[in-house]
């Protein structure tokens, strides 16, 4: 009964932590929102293919199929492909990695503290999951944690052929997920059996086969690229670290070479074929379901294999490299081979080198902990990405007398990691976090049991006193760090109780700043009245999402004008030729960051926009257009203009407001309002501080009639101008922080209207 106790109680500390931290979490996932929208474009084309079918010939994509057999089946079973939804399916995923982390580091050290320390820190680095919700990068993170987190336990057993099954299984997984990802989780399965499992007759020659291998690898991955010096950086890198981490796995001293048949690879052939027939039942089901779908065996090449092949020519991002980081690569693998010699030349003995391994490897973890502490002044998961992998081989070096099962196991993780470090490229932005955070649970493991082992080898200097003092800060520093994270990442969750319902279709959860809410509405409700097709650039398709109006056709991405073909380009702009009232929102300031990245947008399609559509009006950056020569009335904005009459009688400011409200709806105010600022009270304009002129218009902003007189409470007839008279009392008037709040004769908020330049 005791033991049970003992067992209970970290598995309800880890299920409070990730109940808490999923709130958190949560909270922040809701209350954002990216300008570049992959969201929406990823969403649409979910969204597509479960209407439509035919993935990569008619529904674009730059990912594996998976993802859209996982959202078809739950759309099938009843679920919403809607951006709230969606979020919580990512949040679910998002919690379920960092959970899976915490609980094998748990398993591996049975040291909560510990385990909590991973779980905060491992929700805090996967943070990025709120820039992209429903991208396939969190089914990749979510997997990649399954077959990290059974793996290891499976291996630390001696169940090799379970960890087959997994491995085959969960590679296919990601291959049908993204290709590049399911490759690399592919050869650090095979790596991890070639080193562990080798022939007889290769068991001393596969270290140099490995690492040659790894050391060619990035080259020939990034060769389209390696002219960029940051790609060559990349390369030189991952070439450094490859050979240690070999060599480091190549060595095995449990095992007997005079007795093969002590060596664990006995077997290894069944584990080959049980992971390969796991990798090909994933294959045979998800490329079934895709083909049943309508997609050609051609067009599922090109989707999974081809297309991905040229991305790096049409798109990728540079990362800027913090300082020293080759120089850290090559003192790393410099002092490896010192090792190496130092230990073949007798210089010194196989316990001061562990114990230099150990000592260094605490080292490491410490470091990879002030770097999460910084959190979130700094985003952890660009230091861990630059500076980890020189250090991997420590990670993964075999201390005396350490269980072979512990050794495996944490060669499954630094393999895994190892590959998954390739996964940015070419294109280094949330990749770098899905897949780097292995990083974390590797070093709280391998920091953990390095601790351990100093302490039972050095007896003398970790006396009975001195250990009991040296695990109670441990334990208080890794509880500050979890409790330190865990606050932080709460703190910037706090701004959902701040913002503003989004209140647009399927995404009524999400809540954003009063400016954002605001623009995207007024996008919206412009697009609805004026148009009957909306298109973007660059692709913004949540506004489809939230409007119900069509794209021009099923081929739909963020990047559009670098990543369809011009067939696919003329067929959008035939569609647009064909609809005079389609309408399109272009978003500059995306626009202008690619210039500065020299990604200039162009193409046929993208001229046709802009030089077919004019703005109509333009706020914050984002242009609502419309076919040249056509003019409509910007509904939900608002113009302010000061008086000239010297009189004391006469108002100094009038505000003229277009709106749409629904029939019968009466208006009983207008807040003038600080967007973003709850301490400022808004100036409240009633019937007792301002009189009201109502001009009906036309959708193209025309008057239908005369000017009347009014006062509040008012009723609308259809389109109106609604210019309201008031004085200012000194309050300023800013377009890019002013914003109205219509309210009906309650109080009640009726519409939010933002100031056009």
């Amino acid at each position: 009964m005791p033991s049970l106790g003992r067992f209970r109680l970290p598995v309800l500390m880890l299920a409070l932590g990730s109940a808490a931290l999923t709130v958190a979490a949560g909270m922040m996932l809701f209350s954002s929102f990216m300008l570049y929208d992959d969201e929406g474009y990823v969403l649409l084309s979910l969204r597509n293919f479960a209407e439509h079918g035919r993935l990569y010939g008619d529904v674009y994509s730059q990912y594996g199929p998976l993802s859209y057999v996982v959202y078809g089946l739950l759309h099938w079973l009843g679920m919403p492909l809607t951006h709230t939804a969606g979020r919580l399916l990512t949040l679910g995923l998002w919690s379920g990695a960092a959970t899976l982390c915490a609980w094998l580091v748990w398993k591996a050290t049975k040291h909560s503290a510990c385990m909590l320390a991973t779980l905060s820190a491992t929700f805090v680095y996967l943070w990025i999951m709120i820039s992209e919700p429903n991208h396939p990068g969190g089914l990749i993170a979510f997997l990649t944690a399954v077959m990290a987190v059974f793996g290891y336990r499976w291996l630390e057993s001696g169940r090799w052929t379970a960890w087959g099954l997994l491995a085959g299984a969960g590679a296919a997984a990601l291959v049908f997920t993204k290709i590049n990802v399911g490759a690399f989780a592919t050869l650090s399965a095979a790596g991890l059996l070639l080193l562990h499992r080798p022939p007889a007759r290769l068991r001393t020659a596969m270290p140099w086969i490995i690492a040659l291998g790894l050391m060619v690898l990035p080259f020939g991955l990034m060769r389209p690229l390696l002219t960029a010096p940051w790609v060559r950086t990349y390369a030189l890198t991952f070439a450094f670290a490859a050979v240690p981490v070999a060599f480091t796995l190549g060595q095995r001293p449990w095992i007997n070479p005079a007795d093969p048949d002590a060596d664990p690879g006995a077997g290894s052939g069944r584990v080959w074929l049980t992971a390969l027939a796991a990798g090909v039942a994933v294959a045979v089901v998800v490329a079934g379901i895709i083909l049943a779908r309508g997609t050609t065996f051609a067009e599922l090449a090109d989707g999974m294999v081809l297309g991905p092949l040229r991305h790096p020519g049409h798109f990728s991002l540079e990362f800027p490299w913090p300082p020293g980081v080759l120089t850290l690569g090559s003192a790393s693998l410099g002092l490896y081979l010192l090792i190496l010699a130092a230990l073949r030349l007798g210089w010194t003995d196989r316990l001061t080198v562990d114990s230099l391994v150990a000592s260094l490897r605490l080292v490491a973890a410490a470091a990879l902990g002030l770097a999460i502490a910084r959190f979130p002044g700094t985003s952890p998961d660009n230091l861990v990405f630059a500076y980890a992998l020189p250090t991997l081989w420590l990670f993964l070096w075999p201390l005396a007398a350490e269980e072979p099962g512990e050794v495996t196991a944490r060669a499954w993780l630094g393999l895994l990691f190892l590959g998954q470090w390739l996964h940015p490229f070419p294109v280094p932005g949330s990749q770098i976090a899905w897949g780097t955070f292995l990083a974390l649970p590797l070093a709280a493991i391998g920091g953990w049991q390095a601790a351990s082992w100093l302490g039972g080898r050095h007896g003398r200097f970790f006396t009975f006193a001195r250990t009991q003092v040296l695990d109670l800060t441990l334990t208080f520093v890794l509880v500050l760090l979890a409790v330190v994270t865990g606050n932080r990442l709460a703190q910037i969750g706090a701004r959902y109780l701040e913002s503003r319902s989004l209140d647009l279709p399927g995404a009524e959860a999400v809540r954003l700043p009063d400016s954002t809410t605001a623009l995207y509405r007024l996008l919206a409700v412009n697009a609805e009245v004026h148009g009957d097709l909306l298109y973007s650039l660059p692709g913004m398709f949540s506004f489809n999402l939230w409007t119900g109006l069509p794209a021009p056709t099923l081929a739909n991405v963020t990047h559009w004008f670098s990543l369809l073909d011009d067939a696919q380009q003329d067929a959008i702009i035939a569609v647009l030729a064909a609809h005079p009232r389609a309408c399109v929102i272009v978003q500059a300031g995306h626009l202008d960051f690619l210039r500065q990245r020299h990604l200039t947008p162009g193409g046929r399609l993208y001229d046709y926009v802009m030089s077919r559509y004019e703005t109509a009006f333009e706020i914050d950056g984002f242009q609502f257009r419309v076919l040249r020569g056509r003019r409509i009335a910007p509904l939900f904005t608002a113009e302010v203009f000061a008086s000239r009459s010297a009189s004391p009688n006469t108002p100094d400011t009038m505000v003229k407001l277009l709106l749409l409200l629904p029939p019968g709806q009466a208006v009983g105010g207008v807040a003038v309002a600080t967007m973003d600022d709850r301490e400022q009270a808004p100036l409240e304009l009633t019937a007792a501080n301002a009189r009201v002129e109502i001009t009906p218009i036309d959708l193209e902003g025309r008057a239908r009639g005369p000017a009347q007189a009014a006062k509040f409470p008012c009723t609308l007839s259809g389109p109106s101008e609604v210019a309201v008279y008031f004085d200012r009392a000194g309050r300023g008037f800013s377009d890019a922080r002013t914003y109205l709040i219509v309210r009906d004769p309650a109080g009640a908020e009726l519409a939010l209207v933002r100031l056009r330049p």
